[in-house]
């Protein structure tokens, strides 16, 4: 990641607090709040209620006097970061920090975020700014994947309100329910060469689904994707896939190919990013993202 000479210490927040996302929500973002105030920063609280969902390119940075803040801060999950991005649009850069409040938090754990209140504060008053890369999936930002096929699936059946209230326990049921349906098969075009799949995610970053490793080649600083190619036939194969991915052996089994550009010709192969559904395809999923000014741990 391209790091900024490290900053002054910042004072002045402007807090967007997405109050559904993730079990965390209603505590974490008001101790690191308090933490912050404590520390002698001063915090302007909004909230954005279902974020991902009703971000509009732009919006905030339309709508916000942004110049008297040092960094906004997201509380929330990827979704909810994602929603921020695409909110303040490429008009502003000022530095985007993390409260990780969601239920998978797959960038905040990249990035190595802290998960303590007075850490995360201490990170988002004194951290450096890194810019990392990001991706698109159509007209959809993302900066950790989008999945076409399997998970694409079990996140358009996923029920947002019992996920609201239960995180993670909300994907046993369609993830149940996705095992018991065959695979559909489909052709996935990675820069310009078909390959039969049945599952790809395209990886801007390592992680995946928290903390599980998907593509360990993968850099968010450096533009480019790794396409993460799965292609069983039955439902056996497929528990075998999930198997291997849950212990780090995926590799064996799957194809993984750096890129720039992935195309899913098909039609109604579910898509998501990020962890939100996005529609079906077709779909064109590229590595030419905007940048995002991110604020992050010092490395050790």
């Amino acid at each position: 990641m391209t790091t900024d000479k490290p900053a002054l210490v910042r004072r002045r927040f402007l807090l967007l607090h997405n109050p559904v996302a993730g079990l965390r929500r209603r505590t974490l973002a008001r101790r690191v709040a308090a933490e912050l105030e404590r520390r002698g920063a001063e915090i302007v609280m909004l909230r954005l209620w279902g974020a991902a969902a009703n971000a509009a390119p732009g919006a905030i940075a339309k709508d916000v006097q942004l110049d008297g803040f040092d960094a906004v801060i997201a509380a929330g999950g990827d979704g909810t970061v994602r929603a921020l991005a695409t909110a303040l649009g490429d008009r502003t850069k000022i530095p985007i920090g993390i409260i990780p409040t969601g239920t998978g938090n797959v960038l905040a754990n990249e990035i190595a975020m802290p998960k303590k209140s007075a850490e995360i504060a201490d990170v988002l008053m004194q951290g450096p700014v890194v810019e990392i890369a990001g991706a698109m999936a159509g007209s959809d930002l993302f900066f950790q994947m989008a999945g076409a096929g399997f998970d694409g699936e079990v996140v358009a059946a996923l029920d947002l309100e019992f996920k609201r209230r239960f995180g993670k326990l909300a994907y046993v049921r369609p993830i149940a329910r996705t095992l018991m349906q065959r695979p559909q098969p489909f052709v996935a075009e990675v820069d310009g060469q078909p390959h039969e799949a049945t599952w790809i995610i395209a990886a801007n970053g390592r992680n995946y689904a928290g903390t599980f490793v998907l593509a360990p080649g993968a850099d968010l600083s450096k533009p480019g994707l790794h396409a993460v190619i799965f292609n069983a036939r039955g439902r056996a194969r497929r528990l075998v896939e999930l198997v291997a991915f849950a212990m780090g052996q995926h590799a064996r089994i799957a194809t993984i190919i750096p890129c720039e550009r992935i195309v899913i010709p098909a039609a109604d192969i579910a898509v998501e990013v990020d962890g939100d559904a996005v529609g079906p395809s077709p779909v064109t999923i590229t590595s030419a993202g905007p940048r995002l000014r991110l604020i992050a741990p010092r490395k050790p």
